[in-house]
């Protein structure tokens, strides 16, 4: 009698911190981790071509900004729960690394974490506003910006080269932080449209 009590009450326990968690589902997991990889090749393709054209710290997020917070914002609308985008993250992370895509740890790995999670906290509490294009519009320009701060933050603090940035650097880099931004709340309106859109069909 005893042990069955402990066994229902261990099982109670179980199911509640299962809720709390509020794990993927296999088919979440699996668009998450099909949405970081392809977080890697934007950020090679795009932003690492653009950084080679003009080799200004963070330049090439300026071509990595629209695709990137479209691909996220299309993941938090498909699996819309803490922790999706920190799966991304590191599924993003993990994709360099097999596919050798790694220049500047800290701007290869570290800040893609950092912003990952950054980009859930973000989330959660945007989320919550009463209109979805805005919440997607901000949450659009608050990843890009994130990111962007989080480079030039690493950048700064260890004092990484400049090259070929000319004599009004503090300009460009926020010329640069407000580009991002700008293009993450495209993306996030791109995506509001498309949402209308379905609805519409329906």
């Amino acid at each position: 009698m005893l042990q069955t009590t402990f066994l229902k009450q261990g099982q109670l326990a179980l199911r509640g911190v299962r809720a709390k968690i509020d794990l993927l589902t296999w088919r979440e997991l699996a668009f998450v981790l099909v949405g970081g990889i392809a977080l890697a090749g934007v950020g090679q393709l795009l932003g690492r071509t653009f950084h080679l054209a003009w080799p200004v710290p963070m330049s090439g997020s300026i071509a990595a900004a629209l695709p990137r917070a479209f691909i996220l914002l299309v993941i938090l609308l498909r699996v819309d729960r803490f922790g999706a985008l920190t799966v991304a993250g590191i599924a993003e992370v993990s994709t360099k690394l097999a596919a050798g895509f790694v220049g500047w740890w800290p701007m290869s790995l570290v800040v893609p974490l950092l912003a990952a999670v950054a980009g859930d906290v973000i989330w959660q509490y945007l989320r919550h506003l009463p209109s979805r294009r805005l919440s997607l519009i901000l949450t659009g320009g608050s990843l890009c910006g994130a990111r962007v701060l989080l480079a030039l933050f690493f950048w700064t603090f260890l004092r990484l080269p400049v090259s070929q940035a000319g004599t009004h650097l503090a300009l460009t880099l926020g010329c640069i932080v407000v580009i991002n931004v700008v293009l993450g709340m495209v993306a996030g309106l791109l995506v509001s449209k498309s949402i209308k859109t379905v609805k519409s069909s329906k």
